[in-house]
């Protein structure tokens, strides 16, 4: 039998903030103890280090400039097959649980991701509007208003639900309630322990509806392999963790951030970037940044704990021998690396480098320095799912890195990172270029990363170095001429298999049995 896919991604979260990458924190045991059985990857970077456009390069194979999803904000074109179809098409279950921003925030929440490819789907995303907010005011009203206060403000307030009830006074009310004190008396605004029970919480619910989902598949379709993608909204800003997690580390034993690089003020893109948040006016203040760190952590545990209910649940069921676990993030989070916050046009390793972990049947224990990218997972589950024919993809299978018998993988390679007018490469032997255009004058940064981890030394303008930034320009230069080319065929005819119709909110896949 094929084996069942469990896919796990976090929201904003560093490979070198975790316990198992070298990080000083030890807040994910869970995560460590499948990494030390497993496969992880020291090497996986973020296509784009935003949220929707990563997804989109997640959910398809695709780079940027092919699936369009440049942004956030941004709808997933319905002419670009997604790994939920293939597999769906394929035989498998397909669930979705959690964040997925595929859906611009201004709109309500799709009802189903039926086009994208899942059969069932539950979604939760940032905004907090929609299935996880109605179903606390279905199964614990006494928290409702508490809940609604942490919710975004958004446009649809005005019209909410099947009902179209307005909602804005309401939200308010309890906004200054529950949160404004809570900002108020931060240090940081952003930053604050969540007011909710943490089985009330998102981050329970999303594996409460994932395990529901694949108990219920147990039951009804025993003879087929499920897919299922556990998709976290945290630890993304806010930074909020629910008791006990929110004092589970203490500030003061926190590491203070890696400084700021030589020649960084210097670039505009940068200089706009330490903006983010009002974090300048906070970004000297050792307590601000230490606290940071020891709210964020605190919620990377209540992560891990959530996936260890996930582990043990498999081991309960006897499923753990036929499911492969997959980890992995969205992109990066600075946490007051070099002066930043959060990720984007900061190409620094806190933003651009996420964790890889891979643990199940036929998975071997070890490391793997492979460079690998977003683009690389929808090849893989392909892989795993022996399914030989599928859409066109850019990216390459790392199956065989894990162990077992596979497709095989190039042997040299480099990547390139996006965001804006921002590019980025990097190369196997561990350099990293990275661009900043700001229309009158390009800047610069090039870093050893094997010599240089913490990127404090700037080698882009130093005269020794010029016959490698020309190579370095030149092979970045040959990545995106590449892509040029093959935007030409973005709108060519697919499978009819993975063509969707759009239907308002919801878009309806035309799949075959």
């Amino acid at each position: 039998m094929k084996p069942n896919i469990i896919f796990i991604t976090a929201d904003q979260l560093a490979a070198a903030t975790l316990h198992c990458y070298g990080g000083s924190v030890p807040s994910s045991p869970v995560l460590d103890s499948l990494a030390a059985s497993g496969t992880r990857f020291d090497r996986c970077y973020a296509h784009v280090p935003v949220c929707a456009p990563n997804r989109a390069t997640l959910l398809s194979g695709r780079s940027r400039s092919i699936h369009g999803v440049t942004t956030n904000n941004l709808v997933f074109p319905q002419d670009v097959p997604t790994y939920a179809q293939v597999l769906r098409s394929n035989g498998y279950r397909t669930g979705g649980f959690g964040k997925f921003h595929q859906t611009p925030m201004q709109l309500p929440l799709p009802p189903t991701l039926e086009h994208l490819g899942f059969d069932e789907a539950v979604l939760t995303e940032d905004t907090k509007l929609g299935p996880w907010l109605d179903w606390i005011k279905e199964c614990h009203p006494e928290y409702y208003d508490m809940a609604l206060a942490t919710c975004w403000s958004m446009p649809y307030l005005n019209n909410y639900g099947e009902n179209g009830i307005d909602l804005r006074q309401r939200w308010e009310s309890a906004f200054e309630k529950f949160i404004a004190p809570l900002r108020k008396n931060s240090d940081w605004a952003p930053m604050y322990a969540s007011p909710l029970p943490k089985e009330l919480h998102q981050t329970a619910f999303i594996v409460d509806r994932s395990l529901d989902f694949m108990g219920k598949h147990m039951m009804q379709y025993p003879e087929r392999p499920f897919f299922c993608h556990v998709s976290f909204v945290d630890p993304h800003n806010p930074y909020d963790p629910p008791a006990p997690y929110d004092d589970m580390f203490r500030y003061e034993d926190m590491p203070l951030p890696v400084k700021q690089a030589e020649g960084e003020r210097e670039i505009p893109t940068l200089a706009r970037a330490r903006d983010m948040m009002n974090f300048r006016k906070v970004s000297h203040s050792d307590k601000v940044l230490k606290q940071l760190q020891a709210y964020f952590h605190g919620s990377v545990r209540f992560i891990d704990d959530q996936i260890g209910r996930i582990v043990a649940w498999l081991r309960e069921k006897k499923l753990d021998s036929n499911t492969i676990i997959v980890f992995t993030t969205d992109h990066g989070e600075m946490l007051g690396d070099h002066g930043f916050i959060t990720k984007g046009s900061m190409h620094y390793d806190k933003s651009i480098r996420c964790p890889l972990i891979v643990h199940g049947p036929g998975i071997e224990e070890g490391v793997s320095n492979r460079l690998v990218s977003s683009l690389d997972f929808f090849a893989t589950f392909c892989d795993w799912a022996d399914i030989m024919e599928i859409p066109p993809h850019e990216g390459f299978s790392f199956a065989e890195q894990c162990g077992g018998h596979h497709k095989s993988m190039t042997e040299v390679r480099e990547l390139s990172v996006q965001y804006g007018a921002v590019r980025t490469l990097l190369t196997d032997n561990g350099w990293r270029l990275t661009l900043y255009d700001e229309g009158d004058r390009i800047y610069g940064q090039m870093f050893h990363l094997a010599e240089d981890p913490d990127e404090q030394i700037n080698l882009y303008d130093r005269d020794e170095w010029q016959a490698q930034k020309i190579e370095l320009l030149e092979r970045l230069a040959a990545i995106h001429a590449k892509e040029g080319l093959v935007q030409q065929f973005r709108n060519l005819p697919i499978h009819e298999g993975y063509r969707c119709s759009v239907d308002e909110f919801a878009l309806k896949p035309i799949v075959p049995n």
